[in-house]
């Protein structure tokens, strides 16, 4: 969900242009330019085109419909607020799951899911991190603990980090010092067949 400035909300319809581009509010906040411009030139202009008291009762009505039009707005956000986080949930139990049944691909593909909707969501990417580690891409695990520990709440999670860190450390040092397998010379293969010696035709043993 696009982040919606406070200020916004101080114009009818204009929420709902900014966040969903929506034709409806476009009209809503293009009528309330419309109706505070009729306001302000009869009240300071043209004073003789409507009564004392229509316009009076213009800006009480103008009043009115500000308000009301930004307490509709911010009911609507905390709605959609609270579906999307819901919804953010939703994905963080499912990649868990995915997670803890070894299905790592698909729990990479909804962790990426839930990042991209909120790239702050703290828990899902420290589980990303112990998933690549999972997966020996250490450098990828890494970075990801760097994103993490840029947030506000860093220090929360300040001792899961650690611990992925070092065994993130623990694996690649182990990587390191495993010794490799040596390749065998072509004479040492033991798949190669056994070369005997050739025995001298029966004439020139005799021969000899």
């Amino acid at each position: 969900m696009r982040k919606t400035p406070w200020a916004a909300y101080l114009w009818p319809g204009l929420p709902a242009l900014w966040i969903d581009g929506a034709w409806s509010g476009l009209a809503l906040a293009v009528s309330a330019a419309a109706l505070l411009d009729v306001l302000l030139l009869s009240t300071l202009v043209w004073v003789e085109w409507f009564p004392a008291i229509t316009v009076k009762l213009g800006w009480v009505v103008a009043a009115t419909f500000w308000l009301g039009a930004a307490v509709l707005a911010l009911k609507e956000r905390a709605k959609t607020g609270a579906n999307q986080l819901e919804s953010l949930e939703g994905l963080f139990r499912r990649a868990q799951a995915e997670y803890l049944q070894g299905d790592y691909f698909q729990a990479e593909a909804t962790l990426a899911e839930l990042l991209e909707a909120n790239p702050r969501d703290a828990e899902g990417r420290l589980l990303l991190a112990t998933l690549l580690r999972h997966t020996k891409r250490y450098p990828e695990a890494e970075d990801q603990l760097r994103q993490l520990t840029r947030f506000e709440t860093a220090a929360r999670w300040q001792i899961e980090v650690n611990s992925e860190r070092a065994r993130i450390k623990k694996l690649r040092k182990a990587a390191k010092t495993q010794p490799t397998a040596r390749i065998p010379e072509p004479s040492e293969d033991l798949t190669d067949p056994i070369q005997l010696p050739v025995a001298a035709p029966p004439d020139q043993a005799r021969a000899a």
